[in-house]
């Protein structure tokens, strides 16, 4: 029996209309959706957009742990990994649904290097998405970087990254997943001088915020889905 073929696809900030086409497509077309959810959360985002699209296959939720101990988050990818394999050994062809884009920061990235090792000739397809610090500029209608200045991307997952941070001039700084550390980067940037602080949750949803004012910032619930864009002049 032929393997199936799998498909690494970004969704975007979590809006439908941000899909690409050819996303829109494949998660309509494919014999199994996967889609993610944290052990927290009520609904998952991400199976929200594909079930907009009304697909044809079946839409399976897959639960990722955020556990702090690294052993009980491997085992977690591992597992959710091998139930891509059964399927994609079954000749299923098989999309995997992540918000923002597949390669960048994304849970696709540990799943896919289990199945590649499992199935070396494996026919792959991935299609990007659009980012959350391209949608927090757009719907800010800031720019993010233009000339010479230099983008950065940091997962701010940890408090204690905050003090070893720099600024550099002539900077934009993204700070991803910022909502453990958010207190901290405040504290930080607090004693920066010229620089630009935009805050952005749940983009491009009916949640959605966006916040220059550090003190109200400071003031939100944490929320995973949301960032912090420095820039630095």
């Amino acid at each position: 029996m032929k393997t199936g073929k799998l498909y690494g696809v970004g969704i975007g900030p979590g809006d439908p209309q941000y899909l690409t086409l050819r996303a829109a497509d494949v998660l309509r077309s494919v014999d199994v959706v996967f889609t993610v959810i944290s052990p927290n959360a009520s609904n998952s985002v991400s199976q929200s957009v594909v079930d907009y699209l009304q697909p044809r296959g079946e839409v399976r939720l897959q639960v990722f742990s955020m556990s702090r101990d690294k052993t009980i988050r491997e085992e977690q990818v591992r597992a959710n990994a091998e139930a891509i394999i059964a399927e994609l050994r079954a000749g299923h062809d098989c999309a995997f649904a992540t918000l923002g884009d597949a390669m960048t920061y994304s849970t696709f990235g540990y799943v896919l290097e289990i199945i590649r090792k499992a199935i070396p000739n494996l026919d792959l397809e991935v299609i990007p998405g659009i980012t959350s610090f391209a949608t927090l500029t757009a719907k800010a209608g800031t720019v993010l970087v233009e000339n010479g200045e230099q983008l950065r991307i940091i997962p701010s997952f940890r408090a204690e990254m905050a003090e070893a941070l720099d600024f550099p001039k002539g900077s934009t700084t993204i700070l991803l997943k910022s909502y453990r550390s958010r207190g901290a980067l405040l504290d930080r940037l607090a004693r920066e001088e010229k620089v630009q602080v935009l805050y952005g949750e749940h983009l491009a949803m009916k949640e959605q915020a966006l916040l220059t004012d550090p003190d109200a910032i400071r003031a939100r619930p944490e929320k995973y889905l949301s960032l912090i864009m420095v820039k630095k002049q």
